[in-house]
């Protein structure tokens, strides 16, 4: 995503879903081992699924509880630190003494799931964005999340009553993964290729904008668990030895098309369905390789993104170039675009006027896409990535949901346009 600083001003915000699975009636599994028992006088909880994509929400409830008992129901998971991160509600179970979360309360759940042992405070008065981050797919192909309830009333009050372990997946089975190199595929990035047999399905190619590094993975790996090919690119700050540069300065349009010709190739991919997906200032990008890459690319899928081609970032001499010659700044055309161009944007961005560019590109013959309550931080996929901009708190977190519910509403159209 992208993480522009705004200035002193700027908080971080996080409402992060981890969406998790688990099978009716027994305990899941966490980390791909079994669950330990969890259950105490017959309380357990269930739920839809034993093992669920990163995307997909649960139907989570929690059984056998006295009627009108009182719980708090938490959700727990451990970054790729090691860090704790948790969220809690609380509920009073019906007379038949069931606590129903449904698939939208237990997304509330754990789109509110922020680090835990005072560090939330200290991270948003700090004015630096911050985020959820598991280990990366292509060494941790899902992730435990842990479910527990807490009776607040009644004889076991205080007490642990019911637990669970579930899984979230990046990549189902038989999808792979591989690592790019600068050094030995021209590219820094990594390759996911959904499990082989499968139709011939439109291939994606993902970068983000001003953070750097290879903000894409996540989203790839998602993409090919639903059959489609994808490969995530980082361009700039790539980490010591990569050969790319700091910054958003001189980066080559090329170095793109050549990801997107090797992606082309691979198996499972329809080579004429190529899609280009940028974030913020990638959007950018995007654009430029739809206009002047017609005959590579056909879908653009631009998320808060800019109508115009900026400036370097954070300096330097011009951001983009093309065969080694400056693009120069200013509005992008659209009208060389083979296929269709998608602008996902919200009414309430801080960090830039992504809205506005929505709104321009439309004119251009984008199609768009605008939540007026969400932030800069629509992108992507739901119930992972969260929001990261707004005023203080209840600003903040309002801001938060209502990129989380654009970007549970924008990646279902992203994918039925990719399936056209």
């Amino acid at each position: 995503m992208g993480r522009m600083r705004i200035g002193p001003t700027a908080t971080a915000a996080v409402a992060l879903a981890l969406a998790a699975a688990g099978c009716a009636g027994g305990d899941g599994g966490g980390g791909g081992g079994p669950a330990k028992p969890s259950g105490q006088h017959g309380v357990r909880f269930e739920t839809d699924q034993s093992v669920g994509l990163a995307d997909a929400p649960v139907d989570i409830r929690l059984k056998g509880l006295a009627p009108r008992t009182k719980v708090k129901i938490s959700a727990r998971a451990e970054d790729r630190h090691g860090a704790r991160w948790a969220a809690t509600v609380s509920r009073t179970a019906d007379s038949k003494g069931t606590v129903e979360l449904g698939d939208k309360g237990s997304a509330r759940l754990l789109e509110s799931m922020l680090p835990t042992g005072g560090r939330t405070a200290k991270l948003i008065g700090s004015g630096k964005a911050f985020s959820y981050h598991p280990g990366p797919p292509g060494k941790q192909r899902s992730y435990p999340l842990r479910l527990s309830a807490t009776a607040l009333t009644g004889k076991d009050k205080g007490e642990r009553v019911a637990r669970r372990d579930l899984v979230r997946e990046w990549l189902t089975k038989g999808a792979t993964h591989r690592k790019l190199t600068v050094a030995e595929d021209r590219i820094a990035g990594d390759l996911y290729l959904p499990p082989k047999g499968g139709d011939k399905k439109a291939p994606v190619l993902v970068f983000g904008g001003s953070e750097g590094g290879n903000a894409g993975t996540y989203t790839a790996a998602l993409l090919a668990s639903h059959g489609h090919p994808a490969m995530s690119v980082c361009y700039f700050r790539c980490g010591a030895g990569s050969g790319r540069p700091n910054g958003i300065d001189d980066i080559d349009l090329d170095y793109f098309t050549r990801a997107g010709q090797l992606l082309r190739k691979q198996e499972g991919a329809d080579p004429e369905r190529l899609a280009v997906m940028g974030n913020s200032r990638g959007s950018e990008a995007a654009q430029l390789l739809g206009q002047r890459r017609p005959s590579v690319f056909r879908d653009v899928i631009a998320y808060a993104p800019s109508s115009n081609v900026n400036g370097p970032y954070p300096s330097g001499t011009t951001a983009w170039t093309d065969h080694g010659k400056p693009v120069p700044t200013g509005p992008i055309p659209l009208d060389r675009v083979r296929g269709t161009v998608l602008a996902v944007a919200g009414g309430n961005d801080k960090m830039w006027g992504s809205a506005d560019s929505a709104a321009a590109m439309a004119r251009r013959g984008a199609k768009k896409l605008v939540y007026p309550d969400a932030g800069h931080h629509v992108n992507w996929f739901p119930l992972g990535q969260p929001g990261q901009e707004g005023g203080r708190n209840g600003a903040v977190i309002a801001t938060a949901r209502a990129d989380q519910a654009a970007r549970g509403d924008s990646w279902r159209r992203v994918l039925q346009m990719l399936a056209q």
